[in-house]
């Protein structure tokens, strides 16, 4: 989570990033919608109506394609990692770590070692 910090996410948003409904009292409506078609798009593939509406209520068609670019190229990094067992150089490493006992655990599981 170490990417969500550098980007400004408060620590409730980081806590509640792996929610499928995220509440409302962490996330804007917009935002929302973006961690919902995440979510969606990557463990279903499929997006419903709901979902797509909700992107279209509050960007338009041009930035929705960008949420889905980015939401495919960094699924697409995480399974190119989770097939190769690639590590992480020492540089990062550290400053996760750093960054996790500054601000507690990140609330998302660690993937298992092979």
């Amino acid at each position: 989570m170490m990417l969500g910090r550098s980007v400004g996410l408060s620590e409730d948003k980081i806590h509640h990033v792996g929610d499928d409904d995220p509440p409302e009292d962490v996330y804007e409506p917009s935002e929302r919608a973006i961690v919902r078609y995440g979510r969606r798009s990557t463990l279903e593939i499929t997006v419903d109506e709901e979902t797509y509406g909700a992107l279209t209520e509050h960007y338009a068609l041009e930035q929705v394609m960008e949420i889905w670019a980015l939401v495919g190229v960094a699924n697409m990094v995480n399974r190119f990692h989770a097939t190769f067992h690639t590590d992480v150089d020492p540089e990062t490493l550290q400053a996760v770590e750093a960054g996790d006992q500054e601000a507690g655990s990140c609330p998302l599981p660690m993937p298992d070692k092979p």
